[in-house]
């Protein structure tokens, strides 16, 4: 399924690279982040998540018109890694996975050297990105839904 058009029509790359100009201070990131701090900043976005501890991330996990989608978030040392895969109930499994590899899964210019990983120094960063994040999700979840009933 070509999928290009739905990140095009949320203007994915841009909105995920002004998270990664705005969040990209390796070196001051809050290396010492608790899994407290990191759930309690998950709570505040409103979602039912799981945590997965054998992966060490935060699972969001949602159905809507017999797909699923799924926001993978790992959140550790100060760093967001970001991943988002889709799923139908007849087997359709595309392994997005993570975000700054998606634009050139799917044909997309993207500076992946520049743009790649997230990070946060302190627990207001943290839910600033994470915000940033769900909202790409949230429409992505509905450019998604639009563009499979058009097809």
């Amino acid at each position: 399924m070509e999928l290009k058009p739905v990140f095009e029509k949320i203007n994915f790359v841009n909105r995920y690279q002004e998270i990664c100009e705005e969040y990209n201070d390796f070196d001051k990131r809050m290396s010492n982040s608790k899994k407290t701090l990191q759930e309690s900043v998950m709570k505040k976005m409103g979602y039912d998540y799981k945590y997965i501890s054998n992966g060490s991330f935060f699972q969001v996990k949602e159905e809507t018109n017999n797909w699923e989608t799924q926001f993978n978030l790992v959140l550790k040392k100060g760093i967001v890694e970001s991943l988002f895969y889709i799923y139908n109930n007849k087997g359709f499994d595309d392994q997005l996975g993570r975000l700054d590899f998606i634009p050139e899964k799917i044909g997309i210019p993207f500076d992946r050297k520049k743009y790649n990983l997230v990070f946060y120094k302190t627990e207001k960063d943290l839910e600033e990105i994470l915000k940033s994040l769900f909202s790409i999700y949230e429409d992505l979840k509905i450019a998604l839904v639009e563009h499979l009933e058009s097809v």
